[in-house]
């Protein structure tokens, strides 16, 4: 992907999923990479617990629930938490692409990266293979 396809791609994915743009939670809130608990889906929130995993997916976090923060950061973590759960199914799709539209990975090394269930606009701003 060029520049011009990556600007493209960031613009598509704002304008369908403006939560990609939060930098307390979220692809940008983390260094882009598998989750340090599973290394299955995308980081995409940070944890400060003691000896936590770090960075985990919607999943982790879940199951580590406000534990993955520390007790100065325990209603952080809820906020996190909440904000986590009222994210589309699309998710994790959508923050790999984020990522790749930022020049940040590629989209070859994630096997869960399926284009078919990003909304339209996404799907437009892609380069044909």
């Amino acid at each position: 992907m060029d520049r011009s396809e990556r600007r493209q791609l960031r613009s598509a994915l704002l304008g369908v999923a403006p939560w990609l743009a939060a930098t307390d939670v979220g692809p940008q809130a983390v260094e882009a990479g598998a989750c340090d608990a599973c290394d299955d889906h995308p980081r995409l929130l940070p944890t400060c617990g003691p000896g936590g995993p770090g960075a985990v997916c919607r999943e982790c976090a879940v199951r580590l629930g406000t534990d993955g923060w520390c007790e100065g950061h325990q209603a952080e973590g809820a906020a996190a938490l909440a904000w986590a759960a009222a994210l589309p199914p699309s998710w994790a799709q959508l923050v790999i692409l984020w990522w790749v539209a930022t020049g940040e990975v590629r989209a070859a090394p994630w096997p869960e990266l399926d284009t078919s269930v990003l909304p339209l606009e996404v799907r437009r701003s892609l380069p044909v293979s």
